[in-house]
């Protein structure tokens, strides 16, 4: 509307009439105002007019470049509009996006829960049939167990006794301050009790091997492989093990040269004689010289003035008890209980003393103790520091739930020892070739075994002598 007011005042007709009023003015103010006085008052009034005109005439070009203004404006408006829209529809499309991309994310992690369900079904299905199978091996062993006990007490029933052997090693005790050294010699000179040698044999029947093996510089996996091979069901996993260390630790005791410094060396065997006899199934001379250890340890823990070296020499001597109890098991089941007892008591966070300990109970029977036992293994044991202590308690834990009527933890427990048995391989058949291997070994065991034996304790000169 104001666009159109200002094209009509400013069109040439709306200018011609004002032309000519203005004519018609002039003419009316010549005829009534002639006069020199009325001249000046025309003057002030005809500049008024011209005052009035201009004012006009800047209002009009105001308005026209405010219409222009107006003009100019309605395309940037438009395009800001457009800008506005565009952006809104832009963000319409990104939470259209989004709004998918949620529906496809919640999707997959249906898809995601979905898939987790049924791996989790299948793991609680393949650990049932895991327990099943470990329960009915548990109930295989447990029959096979019941079994040899009753062939065991027939055979018994059918041997002639030896009351004098049954009598001294049954009434033999080892005193731990003075040494039974004596008694250890005459045994190992005197007639061993008969055995039934079955088929496979027993763990020191298999020292010998070991100390060949170790002299060949193989690794303990295979060792303890091909021990468990040929022993059989006469030695368990923890027994074979635990000889291989304490052969080994026997040895760097004596690298170490601490039968060397001890008081009485002199009337002690020699470290090479000892470990000769030991491969030879006889370790007494190991014990003598292990004995003789201990006791000078306990002396000098006992006459120590500091606490803390005092704890120190405690723990070592009890490690040394183990290496004591471990060989003495080869023969006399009542030393060894107490070599590990005296182990205990030296340092009762021993775990592996407690292991072995257990394991001497579970022989003579003493199921209550043994259990106790294993269950200080299992608390006061770490699984990563303390491996196949902790694999052998869950193994013979494993038998006394599965006689208590609990299938589901005695075969949690088995699967647990048999997963790390596994790791080790100590359960594993040998191939033909290994089979192989270890006869030619065995063949020429004894007349390379001092060769061995010198290697082992790193003496650099043969010593001629003979170990008969």
């Amino acid at each position: 509307m104001l666009q159109n007011i200002a094209l009509y005042l400013l069109t040439s007709q709306f200018g011609i009439a004002i032309s000519q009023n203005l004519n018609g003015m002039a003419g009316f103010f010549q005829r009534h105002f002639s006069g020199s006085d009325n001249l000046r008052l025309v003057s002030i009034i005809l500049l008024l007019l011209a005052f009035v005109l201009f004012l006009f005439l800047i209002v009009i070009l105001y308005i026209k470049s405010l219409l222009s203004f107006i003009k100019n404006e309605s395309p940037t408006s438009t395009s800001a509009g457009s800008a506005n829209a565009g952006r809104i529809s832009g963000e319409f499309e990104n939470e259209r996006d989004k709004k998918q991309e949620a529906e496809r994310e919640l999707a997959r992690s249906e898809k995601q829960k979905q898939q987790d369900r049924i791996q989790k079904q299948l793991r609680l299905e393949d650990e049932r049939r895991r327990q099943e199978k470990a329960e009915k091996e548990l109930e295989a062993k447990h029959l096979e167990k019941e079994k040899r006990a009753a062939q065991k007490q027939s055979s018994l029933q059918n041997t002639i006794p030896f009351p004098g052997l049954r009598g001294k090693a049954s009434s033999m005790e080892f005193d731990w301050k003075k040494g039974r050294q004596g008694e250890l010699d005459e045994i190992a000179a005197g007639i061993e009790p008969f055995k039934y040698t079955p088929d496979k044999k027993p763990l020191d029947a298999l020292a010998g091997l070991i100390v060949n093996m170790l002299g060949r510089d193989i690794d303990d996996g295979k060792i303890a492989q091909t021990i468990k091979s040929k022993s059989g069901d006469l030695a368990s996993e923890d027994d074979i093990i635990q000889l291989i260390d304490s052969i080994k630790n026997f040895i760097s005791l004596s690298n170490n040269g601490k039968f060397e410094n001890l008081p009485n060396a002199g009337e002690l065997t020699p470290p090479d004689e000892a470990l000769y006899m030991l491969a030879k199934g006889n370790a007494s001379y190991c014990l003598g010289l292990m004995e003789a250890l201990i006791d000078n340890n306990i002396d000098k823990g006992h006459q120590a003035k500091n606490t803390q070296k005092r704890d120190i020499t405690f723990v070592e001597t009890s490690n040394y008890a183990c290496t004591f109890g471990t060989l003495a098991s080869l023969q006399d089941l009542q030393l060894a209980t107490g070599a590990f007892e005296l182990a205990i008591e030296l340092s009762p966070k021993n775990v592996n003393a407690w292991s072995r300990a257990a394991d001497m109970y579970t022989r003579a029977g003493s199921d209550s103790k043994a259990i106790w036992a294993y269950q200080n293994v299992i608390e006061m044991g770490d699984e990563d520091m303390y491996p196949h202590q902790t694999a052998n308690a869950n193994k013979n834990l494993s038998q006394y739930y599965y006689d208590q009527g609990d299938t589901r933890k005695a075969a949690k427990l088995y699967n647990d020892s048999n997963d790390y048995y596994a790791t080790i391989g100590i359960n594993q058949d040998l191939t033909a070739r290994e089979h192989e291997i270890i006869s030619i070994i065995e063949s020429k065991q004894e007349e390379d075994m001092q060769n061995t034996i010198n290697k082992l304790l790193n003496l650099a000169v043969q010593r001629q002598r003979s170990f008969m």
